[in-house]
């Protein structure tokens, strides 16, 4: 056999400002230096009790079936789904870009058929299309997805959830892109169900889920016709960390100390301040890149803290810009997903990744690169000195 030629990995490091994930929090990176134990230890379940309570704490619930367990956001997305549809139940999934594209197509492998209200890229699903779906599909659930990083917009969620109980539905959110981002209020907007991960708003590592089910959510399962066609998102496997025989019986135990960690910094600062500060960044972002002579996608009145979508212009290469970014600065932004690919950059503004410092490099490099495909830049300079004076320390 040939003999496999290796080296030590050093992964270049990277300022990670695309839509996706952000650099982890210094609280994390202390996290994961904790000693592993296993899923049986008394101490682990201490912790994984204390950060579930402090999820709660963040999502604004009582739901006592709300888990953490190994997964990415989109296991979390699989947990609701497999659960709370049934072969030829029929669901509304609102479609505003990929997000809620991924969360049709996810919906329609539980068997269950998928109404989609789709609208074009910038826009949120209007209530009045759910209200009259509702009234013409009688569906078993409405599925939305709050924050549509895709597109940059921020779909209110408390009105439609009241829309959908009125006609007998379920309302399940993805709220990926929104979870210590901005407010969730579960119990308040009436949300059945909802989920997220790690590793964006909370800036932790990749690999965890976040669900929660409220009392409509867990009376479906209770009442389901056949049996959940998942063993290990099955609604009772996850409750069964509370037992004592439990069905999973393997957990990154670092990956939750270092959410931990990140949860409990949520909780000393309070959301207050970390929706100010993510929306004073997004704005301030905004500015330089209007400055610069570009489009923002999302209106102002629907345009998400977390992320900010802009069109890149005619005859410059958009998969170019990117690289650019990415080699040799380090700055990785996202690229446009579904309709707006090789149309758009995606920038997240997401905990330890929306420091002044990464959006005031992005901008000056984004300038410069502009420039050198023959852009030309309405006042060089402008940007970076917009952002300068809009930011918050």
């Amino acid at each position: 056999m040939k003999r496999i030629e290796y080296k030590r990995l050093n992964p270049p490091e990277r300022t990670l400002i695309g839509t996706d994930l952000s650099n982890a929090s210094p609280r994390a990176r202390q996290g994961l230096i904790a000693c592993l134990q296993g899923a049986t230890d008394p101490s682990f379940l201490d912790v994984l009790n204390l950060a579930q309570d402090l999820l709660r704490d963040l999502w604004r619930t009582e739901n006592q079936d709300t888990f953490i367990f190994p997964g990415t956001e989109e296991a979390g997305m699989e947990a609701v789904l497999v659960n709370l549809l049934e072969p030829d139940d029929i669901a509304l999934v609102g479609v505003a870009g990929y997000g809620g594209q991924r969360l049709a197509d996810a919906a329609e492998r539980t068997g269950a058929r998928v109404i989609r209200l789709e609208v074009s890229p910038g826009h949120v699903i209007p209530d009045a299309m759910v209200e009259a779906a509702l009234k013409v599909h009688k569906p078993r659930l409405v599925g939305l997805v709050h924050g549509e990083a895709s597109t940059g917009v921020h779909q209110s969620l408390a009105n439609i959830a009241r829309l959908a109980h009125q006609n007998g539905a379920l309302c399940v959110a993805d709220v990926c892109s929104t979870t210590a981002l901005v407010e969730v209020k579960v119990d308040e907007w009436g949300l059945d169900a909802c989920w997220s991960g790690s590793q964006k708003g909370l800036s932790a590592y990749p690999g965890l889920a976040l669900v929660t089910f409220g009392t409509r959510a867990a009376d479906t399962v209770r009442q389901r016709k056949t049996p959940v066609r998942s063993y290990y998102f099955e609604l009772d496997g996850l409750r069964s960390f509370a037992k004592d025989e439990r069905r999973h019986q393997t957990f990154p135990a670092p990956l939750l100390y270092a959410l931990t960690e990140v949860l409990q910094l949520a909780y000393e600062q309070s959301m207050t301040y970390r929706v100010s500060r993510h929306i004073n960044r997004r704005d301030a972002l905004v500015a330089a890149l209007e400055t610069l002579g570009l489009e923002v996608l999302a209106p102002p009145e629907n345009r998400l803290a977390s992320s900010v979508v802009v069109l890149v212009p005619n005859g410059i290469d958009a998969d170019k810009l990117r690289q650019g970014l990415l080699t040799p600065y380090r700055l990785d932004v996202g690229s446009g997903l579904g309709a707006l690919k090789g149309k758009a950059l995606r920038f997240g503004i997401q905990s330890h990744s929306a420091q002044p410092g990464f959006l005031i490099q992005a901008v000056a490099v984004l300038e410069y690169l502009l420039a050198e495909q023959g852009y030309t830049v309405p006042k060089p300079g402008a940007a970076v000195d917009k952002l300068l004076g809009l930011l918050d320390p």
